[in-house]
Formats: structure tokens, C-alpha cells, sequence
């Protein structure tokens, strides 16, 4: 079972997951958790014709209080947080009838078989992928920064069997208790608390398979390298099992060292037309090289409301550029 959490404009974003995944296992089970809007009629009648899709909304899921203090605290002022805490809880959720689910964000695509994903937990409860930063100053030193910054793994993919429920618990209360970027302090979003849950949980396994989440911030430790028939591997050894297709993955794509990526971005942009006129790559190079994640934005706009001064390097720039 995979599974997603969306707002109700980006369902075209779940449908190309979902075709990625059954071109490897017909049968895949995919549960959608849907945050926010209504689905239009095309997508509704698309999700019809796809038995094995299940649509879920809140009240499937508010018997779990904290749901509904997820909901109360974020739904309205800050809705990415509480779409972000609701990936532990639907986890929770579906693991009282799958014995293994893994949870995706909706702008992940898959290129080859990910079942030994599925073995991984029959010994783990938990699943992380590693971000894969440069661990060398010297090479990459922003990329090797965000390693303390950011997190040591990506909160895009996270796998569960059962015997999770005390981590996946663990971890919605601390998206509830604090969810925010705020790297001074330490906190950025719903992913920093994934460091500690290797520290204080049992079972939990780092995948080391590093064709998995491929992703803009990885291109230093997982070397992109030409394979056979315009295959990409990764290190000469991995197969690419599925990209995440941020907005900085575009920009690498383009203008970086990610050029061997193209065709997979492509492909993935075809899929996505099936179910939007937005067609991706047109829609970055208009608006998306220098647009900041709705995170970083959100939270700036709460902090100036509070009057909390901003300490980035952009900012900081800024100042010293009128002081000389």
C-alpha cells in the first residue's frame, strides 16, 4: 500500500504517481488523503475507472483527537503544516488495515520497480531515505550546511509496518507542538524531527539504496552516470527507482550538473498533461527558477506579522549592500 496526502488542486499531481506505480504492479493499492477543496468532475471520473484508489477526507479520519488538534491549530492559518502532520497520523490510520504502507508526496515518479521497498519492512517498523547532502565541505559546502539545517532525511518518502504507531505518534505531536522554518532554532517543518526517531525508536532503517529519492540536493554523493539504452544510473551501480520532482530538481535539470535528467523530467511532464493543461516545464521556466517553497514563504509572512527580524543571508546582504 502507498500512500499521499494532496490539496485538491494537485490531484493531477496523484494520478501521475499512481501511473508510475502500476506500471510495475497492476494491483498496487493507493490511498489518497485529501487536505483541502473539492475535486473536480474529470479527476472525480478518472478516480472512478481506478479501483484500487481510495479517497479519504477528514472526518474519516477525526475518531483520532489528534487529527482534529492538527486541524484546529493549522488548517486555516498555516495548511501546508497541517498537511505535513496528517502524514504520520493517515500512516497510523491505514496501518489498522495494511501491514505495510509507504507514504509518498505527490510530486515523486517512479522508473523502476520498488517492491524491495516493501521487503526493507518486513524487519523495520520505519523507513527513511537519507537526504544524501555532500558530506564534504569542500565539494559542496551549501548543500553540506543544510545537513543541520534541513535534515538528515527527507520527509517526502517515510515507509511503516505495524509496531510504528508509537513513532508515527511521536512524530505528529511534535508537528503539532512546533512546525515551522525556523533554522536558527533549529526547526524546519515536519522533517528535523525524522533525525531523532532513528535515536529513540526501535526498528528504524535508513535506506542506503540510492536511486531512491533522487533528488537536486543529492548530485555530489549519488553521481549521475550514463548507463545503457539512455538508461541513468546512479554511481555506475544503482538504478534510478524514483525522482523527487521539486522546484530545485528543475533548476538542476536545467542549469546544474543534472542535464543526464531531462528525458525522466519530460517523461514525467507527459504524464501530468494527461490530467492538466499546466504543462511543468513551461510553467518553471516563466515563474519557477527563483520561487521560493510555499514554507519558507509562509513562514516569513508569520514572522513579519510578529515582528521577528530576518537573519538570512539574502536579507543580511541586503543591509550591508545601504550601510557601504
Amino acid at each position: 500500500m502507498f500512500c499521499t496526502i494532496i490539496t485538491a488542486n494537485y490531484a493531477h499531481y496523484a494520478l501521475a504517481l499512481h501511473d508510475s506505480l502500476i506500471q510495475f504492479n497492476r494491483d498496487i493499492e493507493f490511498s489518497v488523503f485529501i487536505s483541502q477543496g473539492n475535486l473536480s468532475e474529470t479527476i472525480e471520473s478518472e478516480l472512478v475507472k481506478r479501483p484500487n484508489i481510495k479517497t479519504y477526507y477528514f472526518d474519516d479520519l477525526a475518531v483520532n483527537s489528534l487529527v482534529k488538534d492538527l486541524k484546529g491549530k493549522y488548517y486555516h492559518e498555516y495548511h501546508d503544516a497541517y498537511r505535513w502532520g496528517m502524514k504520520p497520523l493517515f500512516l497510523e490510520f491505514l496501518l489498522k488495515t495494511y501491514d505495510k504502507v509507504i507514504y509518498l508526496d505527490s510530486d515523486l515518479y517512479f522508473f523502476n520497480d520498488y517492491e524491495f521497498l516493501f521487503d526493507n519492512l518486513e524487519k523495520a517498523n520505519v523507513l527513511l531515505t537519507p537526504h544524501w547532502r555532500s558530506a564534504n565541505p569542500d565539494k559542496e559546502y551549501s548543500n553540506f550546511v543544510h545537513n543541520f539545517r534541513d535534515g538528515l532525511y527527507n520527509a517526502g518518502f517515510i515507509g511503516a509496518s505495524r509496531g510504528a504507531e508509537k513513532a508515527l505518534e511521536w512524530w505528529a505531536k511534535m508537528v503539532l507542538f512546533k512546525c515551522e522554518v525556523n533554522r536558527k532554532d533549529g526547526y524546519y517543518v515536519d522533517q528535523r524531527y525524522l533525525d531523532l526517531m532513528p535515536v529513540i525508536f526501535e526498528d528504524v532503517e535508513v535506506l542506503k539504496h540510492k536511486g531512491c529519492n533522487v533528488a537536486n540536493w543529492n548530485q555530489v554523493i549519488c553521481e549521475r552516470t550514463p548507463g545503457k539504452d539512455g538508461e541513468v544510473l546512479i554511481n555506475h551501480q544503482f538504478p534510478i527507482v524514483f525522482i523527487h520532482f521539486t522546484n530545485t530538481m528543475l533548476t538542476g535539470i536545467f542549469y546544474e550538473n543534472d542535464k543526464l535528467l531531462k528525458p525522466y523530467l519530460e517523461k514525467y511532464r507527459d504524464q501530468l498533461l494527461k490530467y492538466s493543461d499546466i504543462d511543468i516545464i513551461e510553467d518553471y521556466y516563466e515563474k519557477g527558477r527563483f520561487k521560493k517553497s510555499r514554507s519558507e514563504n509562509d513562514f516569513k509572512k508569520k514572522n513579519k506579522k510578529k515582528g521577528v527580524v530576518d537573519t538570512s543571508k539574502s536579507f543580511l546582504n541586503k543591509i550591508y549592500r545601504k550601510l557601504s
